[in-house]
């Protein structure tokens, strides 16, 4: 992979969610995704962001998030990649709960699912965990498929 076109380093304090949320909406804008689709994006991120620094930080607001984001041509799209510190998750507690298990919380990522094209959670070699979404432009989204991988 090419280097990012963004990277940056944040603590993982809530106030900062809405300020990275504008900043990866504006750059999708320019990559040619419509205003539905940076809601998509918005979304997805902020539950990524509330997951690290909830679950994974336990509200610690000194730990770092790294954020990566490419512009993809072609498809036209945006890459996000979101690594941490945190202690690592078994893979398959990460793909939440049962939609008919009715109560509140834990959507999260049954969200970010079904809002980005592709989603991949891994563990990372040197600690933390690591969170790849793509979304794509709505006519290259409909040529291809859901792409969900699950590596440890």
């Amino acid at each position: 992979m090419s280097e990012p076109h963004i990277h940056m380093r944040i603590l993982s304090r809530p106030e900062l969610m809405a300020p990275v949320r504008a900043m990866l909406c504006e750059l999708a804008s320019r990559a040619g995704l419509n205003e539905t689709e940076c809601g998509h994006i918005a979304l997805a991120i902020d539950e990524a962001l509330t997951n690290i620094i909830r679950h994974g930080y336990k509200n610690d607001s000194d730990s770092h998030i790294w954020i990566s984001v490419w512009e993809l041509e072609n498809p036209k799209g945006v890459r996000i990649q979101m690594d941490d510190l945190a202690p690592h998750v078994e893979l398959e507690k990460l793909k939440g709960r049962e939609l008919d298990d009715i109560r509140p919380g834990g959507l999260g990522v049954h969200l970010i699912h079904s809002l980005m094209d592709s989603v991949h959670f891994s563990k990372r070699p040197e600690g933390g965990m690591r969170l790849v979404v793509e979304k794509l432009h709505a006519h290259a989204a409909a040529n291809s498929h859901a792409n969900v991988k699950h590596n440890s």
